[in-house]
């Protein structure tokens, strides 16, 4: 699982926002430095409309309480008594300070507020103001409601930029992981593959490359599944021809090379059965399973005493650590039989002789948990990951040439994954323990 501050959506969203923050940072700098203090003798154009406001417009006295909000969008005339100036806002008094200091009429902005004047009529001094971009819109003491606004708008939209960027990546994520489970059904990436940028390229490199995977699985089946049928003819020819030569072995004098000879045939026919197996449980699917309803006690027992000759000929000792609560599982009996049995048997050929074999058996939530474990030598750490792969090669340290770790333990795991489980190795020190974790039953099923 990828840690959060690894996530590629923060990362994308984190830099938009830092993006967006530094360009409004920039904008706000411009606008304050355009909108800084600024006055400036009115030419004849902003004269003329000062004159039209005053003729025109009702003045705004600027001795009334909340004077900012009576003020309207566009242009306002404001007056004052004469003897009176220090009424007016800060901002208006200073522009008329200045004024009257040039003795002219200005034009002026000062903190975002645009002002024409002041001209003298009675006893009342006139003054234009206008904040036309801001007027209409919100009052002065709700203006932080901007801001905020901006920061909400840029959050979503740069959430949404990050989401729409990373949705196809966590697509083809899920598609590799189903991948790497054998799934080669691409079809969840038919929305990304329509994309036309490096992503929907990708994508189509995924799904060419589980088609092309999925071609050479079933090409590797179908080559295991003819070998092994063609094999069948001339094992079966040998096997005939060492019965003929047995019989015609007068006095038995080469009764030792053909007791060689079969038990090399029998490994033979043996390694072809097993590849056979293994051919057709990679075509089964669950629905093909003949599941019964039994007691995984008693069934233990069973094939812990069809083993019981085997052990005794190795001098080696059983110890038992199973659920005395029985255990009812929904499994397909003859296929979990078989994976125990590899596994035991492989565990009883690397125990040394007068050596112990631990057995448990425990139900946790619903899965039970199988496990078989020697005294033997191990397998080095580098090769647990793979031991469960058909033909896979291991340290000496396990006689391969015994018939070691290959295509039993690959229908161990085929079968265990078949019924939704797991099978795992682990170095004991000494020895290896193999456990294999299956629910009860098939919920999906059910």
């Amino acid at each position: 699982m990828v840690r959060w501050y690894r996530s590629l959506f923060l990362r994308i969203f984190l830099w938009f926002w830092l993006m967006v923050f530094f360009s409004m940072t920039v904008a706000i700098g411009v606008i304050v430095w355009l909108e800084d203090d600024y006055y400036r003798e009115a030419n004849t154009q902003e004269i003329r409309l000062l004159r039209t406001i005053v003729e025109t417009q009702r003045p705004i006295l600027a001795e009334e309480r909340r004077f900012w909000r009576r003020l309207r969008p566009g242009w306002n005339l404001v007056i004052t008594p004469l003897d009176n100036i220090s009424q007016l806002p800060h901002d208006i008094e200073e522009f008329a300070d200045e004024a009257a200091e040039r003795s002219q009429i200005l034009w002026g902005q000062d903190d975002g507020w645009q002002m024409i004047g002041p001209v003298s009529r009675g006893n009342y001094l006139y003054v234009a103001v206008a904040r036309s971009g801001w007027q209409g819109v919100l009052e002065d003491e709700n203006r932080w409601l901007i801001p905020v606004t901006v920061v909400l708008v840029v959050t979503l939209m740069c959430s949404l930029l990050a989401w729409s960027m990373t949705r196809p990546v966590r697509r083809l994520q899920g598609a590799v992981k189903r991948l790497a489970k054998g799934d080669f059904d691409m079809s969840a990436l038919s929305k990304t593959y329509r994309r036309h940028d490096e992503i929907g390229a990708l994508t189509q490199e995924v799904i060419d490359m589980a088609d092309a995977l999925q071609r050479l699985l079933h090409s590797h089946q179908q080559l295991l599944r003819d070998v092994s049928h063609e094999l069948r003819s001339p094992l079966t020819r040998l096997q005939i021809a060492l019965a003929i030569a047995r019989k015609k072995d007068e006095g038995s004098k080469l009764i030792a090379e053909h007791d060689r000879i079969e038990r090399a045939v029998g490994q033979v026919d043996n390694l072809i059965g097993q590849m056979l197996d293994l051919a057709r449980l990679q075509q089964q699917d669950q629905a093909e399973l003949l599941r019964e309803e039994d007691i995984v006690q008693e069934r233990l027992q069973e094939w812990l005493d069809d083993a019981e000759i085997e052990s005794n000929d190795h001098k080696l000792s059983i110890r038992c650590d199973i659920d005395s609560k029985p255990i009812k599982a929904d499994w397909d009996w003859l296929l979990v039989e078989r994976a125990f049995d590899n596994i035991l048997r492989n565990a009883i050929r690397f125990s040394p002789e007068g050596g112990e074999l631990v057995i448990r058996c425990h139900e946790r939530s619903g899965v039970v948990a199988l496990s078989v474990r020697d005294s033997g030598p191990g397998v080095p750490e580098e090769e647990l990951s793979r031991i469960f792969d058909a033909f896979a090669q291991v340290d000496s340290a396990r006689d391969h040439a015994s018939g070691g770790y290959g295509i039993g333990l690959a229908l161990v795991s085929r079968i265990t994954e078949l019924h939704n489980g797991t099978v795992v190795a682990e170095n004991q020190s000494p020895g290896l323990r193999v456990t294999l974790s299956m629910p009860v039953s098939d919920k999906k099923s059910a």
